[in-house]
């Protein structure tokens, strides 16, 4: 773990003493503090799984280069590294290695920070989205079937090029949480709330992408209940026989099209991000149906768009109050004013650039590279088109070149691949650095606030499990330990869903669930701000929630401690 105000410190180049990541061997090593050189914490927030090779290449380390770029533009020390262990995905945020550069960034640091923080939210609004939202929307059709070789790896570069741009956007919105924490730190000393993620909640209730996808499949679900034949169906056929069931009527086939009509819009996400091997919604639509029998189930009241408006009232009755109070301070009213107009596009853009980067973006990546799969198919290099994604990006090109046999590679790759899924990676490797002196505001943001990484506190009791105080409230209920989506389609109405982390496709899984315990996050983590959005209880950042936390168990989640209580004391 991380301390408060550390950094997820490495040190240049890692050296991993011998030790081969693509080891074939049936034992899964990971090394030790004194095999590996600096500090690297596991991405379990994106990556909780394995990570393919061609992946690692084309998104991982794309990413790194992306937000190195954009820390830059604000003077900021700290430089990001990824490195693969086993096929897993560690990142490291360390200084830049050459510390005149750090010494001389620094006089320049803070006034960037305050500079160009405050313009990033309408940055994305006005710039970066739209260009992003076009760009891949070119890819979403496009047909590169007719392409020859040549041009297919020219079309690979440019795709590659546009992921890594992506990654730099991304990285400008990482500095919004500054923004955020600033409004809420001034709103805490201010109004001196007696709920600890009262100042966060003044920042929710805005309508994002992640509603639409919600309101949508709740759109969806009503059709479904409002014909009996197709709710019979949905309540007695696993998603895959719904599929086919659906086109042997004539309420199924309009059902179909309109389902077709999300997907197209919807579909481009799973269950994580960074892999592009994960087959998305579109492709497989099983997450989608069991969302939809489980809307099935749910009360009027429960659909997204009331939610979203309970939130949005919740926020100006907050605000409300806030000035109220300080109707006779003008003077902090409006530094409050100033910090809030930053700060109340950081919820939004948590849930908007993940829906048209993180999936979107990689989405329409993975429908290339499917296609670039086919094509050595059809040259004989590979058996399968998803085998390409056991190639890294040199051996792509080279065998879309040239041709060959890689089907022996792709295979060992794959086999050490499934060995890999089947342990639980240390969360870190290496040796903690010491914090710093003086304590980087942006690292404070990002390693505390949102990834969570804080030691939990010590208990004498070995019934109370210990995080973060995501929302606010006490739920008492049975336990569903779910680690992927496809997990999630058996989360009952009512139970505590116990699971590693959550991105944007995971919302509809919050109507359902009575409170929600995660492994990893902080206050402004996903998890956290979603469970304020349908106020019911989280604890987050417990690292160990989902191991210890049994399917059946009755606990009780107490989001205002942020303390889970293991034997369901009430």
């Amino acid at each position: 773990m991380v301390r408060r105000g550390g950094a997820l410190a490495g040190a240049g180049d890692v050296s991993i003493g011998g030790f081969d990541v693509t080891t074939t061997t049936d034992a899964i090593v990971f090394p030790g503090p004194d095999e590996i050189e600096g500090f690297w914490a596991l991405d379990k927030m994106h990556a909780p799984r394995p990570v393919t090779p061609l992946s690692f290449d084309l998104v991982i380390h794309t990413l790194a280069e992306g937000f190195t770029k954009a820390q830059a533009e604000y003077d900021c020390p700290i430089m990001v590294t990824n490195k693969e262990v086993n096929h897993y995905m560690y990142a490291a945020f360390h200084p830049i290695p050459d510390e005149a550069a750090i010494a001389d960034r620094m006089t320049r640091y803070h006034d960037k920070l305050a500079e160009k923080v405050p313009g990033i939210g309408r940055t994305w609004e006005e710039e970066w989205k739209p260009a992003v939202r076009a760009k891949n929307e070119q890819f979403k059709t496009a047909d590169w079937s007719s392409l020859s070789d040549a041009d297919l790896v020219r079309q690979l570069d440019e795709l590659t090029d546009h992921m890594r741009y992506q990654w730099y956007i991304h990285g400008h919105i990482n500095f919004v949480l500054l923004s955020s924490s600033a409004f809420c730190d001034l709103y805490d000393k201010v109004m001196e709330p007696s709920e600890s993620t009262e100042s966060y909640q003044t920042l929710q209730g805005f309508h994002t992408r992640s509603v639409d996808a919600s309101q949508g499949l709740w759109d969806l679900s009503r059709v479904v209940k409002a014909s009996p034949s197709l709710s019979e169906l949905f309540r007695t056929k696993r998603p895959a026989e719904v599929l086919v069931a659906l086109d042997e009527t004539e309420d199924g086939r309009a059902f179909r099209h309109r389902l077709n009509e999300y997907l197209d819009e919807f579909g481009w996400r799973s269950d994580a991000v960074y892999d592009l091997a994960d087959v998305p919604w579109r492709e497989d639509p099983s997450i989608p149906l069991t969302s939809i029998a489980g809307f099935l189930e749910l009360r009027d009241e429960d659909e997204p768009e009331a939610l979203y408006r309970r939130s949005k009232a919740q926020r100006e009755r907050l605000l409300a109050a806030m000035r109220d109070k300080l109707a006779d301070d003008r003077e902090t009213l409006a530094k409050l004013d100033e910090l809030y107009e930053a700060a109340r596009y950081s919820f939004p853009l948590t849930e908007d650039h993940a829906f048209y980067i993180d999936q979107l973006g990689v989405g329409v990546f993975r429908r290339f590279v499917v296609e670039m799969g086919r094509r050595l198919v059809a040259k004989g290099v590979i058996d399968d088109p998803d085998d390409v994604f056991f190639l890294h990006r040199d051996e792509l090109v080279d065998a879309v070149t040239n041709g060959g046999d890689h089907r022996a590679v792709t295979a060992e790759r794959r086999a050490s691949f499934s060995r890999a899924s089947t342990v639980i990676p240390p969360g870190a490797l290496g040796t903690p650095p010491a914090p710093p002196d003086t304590p980087d505001p942006f690292m404070d943001a990002l390693v505390y606030r949102l990834l969570g990484m804080v030691p939990p506190e010590e208990s004498t009791d070995a019934q109370v499990l210990r995080g973060v105080s995501g929302s606010p409230g006490k739920y008492t209920g049975t336990a569903r330990v779910v680690r992927s989506l496809v997990e999630a389609g058996d989360l009952e109405d009512g139970e505590v869903m116990v699971c590693e982390m959550t991105l944007p496709p995971w919302v509809p899984l919050f109507s359902i669930a009575g409170a929600v315990v995660t492994d990893v996050g902080g206050v402004l983590s996903h998890s956290a701000i979603v469970a304020r959005e349908f106020d019911i209880p989280a604890v987050v950042g417990t690292d160990t929630g989902s191991v210890v936390i049994k399917s059946g168990q009755t606990i009780t989640v107490d989001g205002t401690k942020g303390i889970v209580y293991l034997d369901g004391r009430p």
